[in-house]
């Protein structure tokens, strides 16, 4: 194979001008072209594989973490989608979205939980953002939400915090 590639003229040429270089300049050559070889391999190569594992490894434990938390708390999510299904909507004591927003907001203030933004989403739904909040209060916030008032989640994003037991959500509600 190597002599194929020898057999072209163009390859030929550069062979023939490496010869003609003086001994040092060839072993300069030749450390030039091992380390950008090597920069080549390292970043071309190992740096994104390398990151795709970190990424996966992270996404797995999440993952893994999730499942605990699912598993910890079946009972209660069994219950409240079992809530959801039998109509608790219909049950609403909330008439329409300038109540539910009222409601939203007071009922986190009371909850500890600080709003970052909300605004209305339609004419029975509100659009909420928490950051930084404890998880433990935002899932009692939003039970107590959906068994007292039949506030029900259209729309959820989680987010994990960098401290643990801390969550930014972003949330749809709606009666």
């Amino acid at each position: 194979m190597f002599e194929k590639l020898k057999d072209q003229p163009a390859v030929g040429k550069l062979i023939a001008q490496y010869d003609q270089l003086p001994r040092r300049d060839q072993q300069a050559l030749l450390v030039l072209m091992l380390a950008v070889f090597l920069g080549v391999l390292y970043f071309a190569i190992w740096l994104p594989a390398s990151s795709f594992h970190d990424s996966a490894r992270a996404e797995r434990e999440n993952a893994a973490e999730l499942l605990a938390w699912m598993q910890a708390n079946e009972a209660t999510i069994t219950r409240l989608g079992s809530a959801q299904g039998e109509g608790s909507q219909g049950t609403s004591d909330v008439p329409d979205g300038r109540a539910l927003m009222a409601l939203v907001t007071r009922s986190a203030r009371e909850s500890g939980l600080a709003l970052q933004r909300f605004e209305p989403s339609g004419e029975n739904a509100i659009r909420v953002w928490l950051e930084d909040a404890p998880f433990a209060d935002f899932a009692a916030w939003l039970e107590q939400l959906n068994t007292s008032h039949g506030v029900i989640i259209d729309q959820a994003a989680m987010d994990r915090a960098d401290e643990p037991g801390r969550v930014s959500v972003r949330l749809t509600l709606t009666i």
